[in-house]
């Protein structure tokens, strides 16, 4: 009597060893593997000629000038550096890259006002979920400059 599960099982096994070795051999192409496919990957790649590689916000190689950057010139360079990354999101359009980083840029402002509203024992303003993430961003600095007690609400 045979046991339906374990012949799923086994079956599955089989289909999973079939697509695996399909894999190996389609990456193969051209190239020589051992037997299985494992353990020999990235064996020929030496890491450590990979080069200086760059700086944040940086130009490839080292640089002489690095070190008379002040800590505020050096830290608008990595800030710009991060904004280049965001704005290039591999397999997005910058308009879609823009509209996340705007949505996320709102979900953290309404989170920090709410943080504060909450605190406060306040309801949040209506209205205030579809405001724009710059509408958001002008309200919560009227909310922190009028209030000291919101400078320590997560931060800011």
């Amino acid at each position: 009597v045979s046991d339906p599960k374990r012949d799923r099982e086994r079956q599955d096994a089989q289909y999973a060893r079939r697509l695996q070795e399909e894999e190996v051999r389609r990456a193969g192409a051209g190239t020589q593997q051992p037997a299985g496919g494992r353990g020999q990957a990235g064996r020929g790649q030496d890491w450590g000629a990979a080069g200086e590689g760059r700086t944040l916000g940086g130009a490839p190689g080292p640089q002489a000038d690095d070190a008379a950057l002040s800590p505020e010139a050096r830290r608008q360079l990595q800030l710009e550096a991060a904004e280049r990354r965001q704005n290039n999101v591999p397999g997005v359009s910058q308009q879609k890259a823009a509209e996340m980083r705007e949505k996320q840029q709102k979900a953290e402002l309404l989170g920090k006002l709410a943080e504060y509203y909450h605190k406060q024992k306040l309801e949040l303003p209506m209205g205030l979920n579809s405001a724009t993430a710059e509408q958001l961003r002008k309200h919560w600095e009227h909310v922190r400059s009028k209030d000291a007690g919101a400078q320590q609400v997560l931060g800011s």
